[in-house]
């Protein structure tokens, strides 16, 4: 659960690097293009199937979050990281508290009877989860309290699919498990319907939760594909000596769309080292001919997995990142290869610097990535303990990266602010412009 302080400063400067535009989003005025100034971070971004790119960052539990669209596609000097439109606070005061917390967006794959692709902004509430649905491409936003009287929760995580269902997974912090919920009629109700991980499994009480997503292009008999990223000691703990840390890379699948999971253990992940992977946060990218790719970080290189039989056997990549520390992964697979992005950092102590990392791989395979270092986001420390946190916070726990219909790029990032090495956030927005597109996401 994160926490943030605004912090009031003055707008980077738009630059390009490595074949990306980049800066900072503005959120002064709702309806109105640019870049310019915000204090939101751990930002979520998707493209839909119409190109439209949105990003949701949040202020912290209490100050709501904060959503940007704009339709365009990379690959040209015009595509701009100022052309996102501020939509306002999609998750602001609800009937049961202040949202604000982890935030994560969705659109749905298929248009609705209003002629778009529904967007889904979820967020932590106080006592609950907050889900803001926009049918109008972001323009308006109507809030939907998930149900009070959750229990504590943490770490939500929302997909869609179809025209009008969506999942939506959180940590139950009183049994430690991945609860998961379901709305059918357009995010306008949710439903519990089952957990990930079998009470009785040492894992429900062990694990630490992943992203959510859905296979939108191999409907089962009974629904659709699934899959619940997560990490977990390899053995139970209670059982023997060496089960303790969270070791192994997890994957919990559904093919009847959430309704029952099987747990599917990723046992070359763990030649990852013994420094677990519980590192913030593992995470899953289905290709739209189904194939999965997982990444995870042990604290120190970014490692990929691959699946062709949905999660049953895995073939894992050797290190992928080559700097001193990398941190939070996110993956993107698609039609015709990989996007992988990653925190990275070159010196040590106080002097540590933070980049964002691109790594493409051009075909579904472990091998052939090739890696760029983009723009600087953090100077000194990063800390992953939440908020436990009194420091090095800015980079919070994730950010995110999508393609357009073209294979184009699109990444979300938090940096420091007012400016590097500053104690605020705020969020970044970057958009391939040239080099080498891949394909088309799930």
């Amino acid at each position: 659960m994160s926490a943030l302080v605004p912090v009031a400063h003055a707008a980077a400067p738009l630059a390009t690097v490595g074949g990306f535009g980049y800066g900072q989003l503005q959120s002064q005025t709702i309806g109105a293009a640019g870049c310019g100034t915000n204090t939101a971070g751990e930002p979520s971004i998707h493209v839909s199937k119409a190109n439209l790119v949105g990003a949701g960052s949040e202020e912290g539990i209490g100050s709501g979050s904060e959503y940007w669209r704009a339709t365009q596609v990379g690959g040209t000097a015009n595509a701009s990281p100022c052309a996102l439109t501020y939509s306002g606070q999609p998750n602001g005061m609800s009937k049961i508290g202040a949202s604000g917390g982890d935030i994560d967006t969705a659109f749905a794959p298929q248009k609705s009877s209003l002629g778009t692709y529904r967007i889904y902004v979820a967020s932590l509430n106080l006592v609950s989860v907050n889900v803001a649905v926009s049918n109008d491409n972001g323009a308006t936003f109507t809030q939907t309290p998930v149900q009070a009287g959750l229990p504590v929760d943490d770490r939500e995580w929302i997909a869609a699919y179809g025209a009008n269902t969506s999942l939506l997974t959180y940590h139950d912090i009183l049994t430690n498990n991945i609860d998961v919920l379901r709305s059918d009629n357009g995010g306008t109700a949710y439903q519990q319907i089952s957990q990930v991980i079998p009470a009785t499994d040492y894992k429900a009480g062990n694990n630490e939760l992943g992203n959510l997503v859905i296979d939108h292009n191999h409907p089962t008999p009974d629904g659709f594909w699934a899959y619940q990223a997560f990490v977990a000691p390899s053995a139970d703990p209670g059982a023997t000596s060496t089960g303790t840390s969270f070791n192994e890379a997890f994957l919990g699948v559904s093919e009847d769309g959430g309704h029952t999971w099987g747990d599917k253990p990723i046992p070359c992940s763990t030649k990852f080292g013994a420094n677990g992977l519980d590192h913030n946060f593992p995470n899953v990218s289905v290709a739209p001919n189904g194939t999965l790719f997982y990444t995870v970080s042990n604290d120190k290189s970014i490692y990929v997995a691959e699946s062709t039989d949905n999660g049953d056997t895995w073939a894992c990549s050797s290190a992928i990142s080559t700097v001193g520390q990398a941190i939070f992964p996110w993956i993107v697979a698609t039609s015709a290869g990989e996007d992988l992005v990653y925190y990275g950092s070159v010196g040590t102590g106080s002097s540590q610097t933070w980049y964002v990392y691109f790594a493409q791989n051009r075909k579904q395979s472990l091998t052939g990535w090739s890696t760029k270092q983009l723009m600087p986001v953090h100077r000194g420390q990063v800390c992953e303990g939440g908020v436990s946190c009194s420091g090095g916070r800015q980079l919070f726990d994730d950010f995110g990266i999508d393609t357009d219909q073209s294979g184009w790029a699109h990444i979300a990032y938090s940096h420091d602010g007012p400016e590097l090495g500053g104690s605020g956030s705020y969020t970044g927005y970057a958009i391939q412009q040239s080099g080498t597109p891949v394909g088309y996401p799930n």
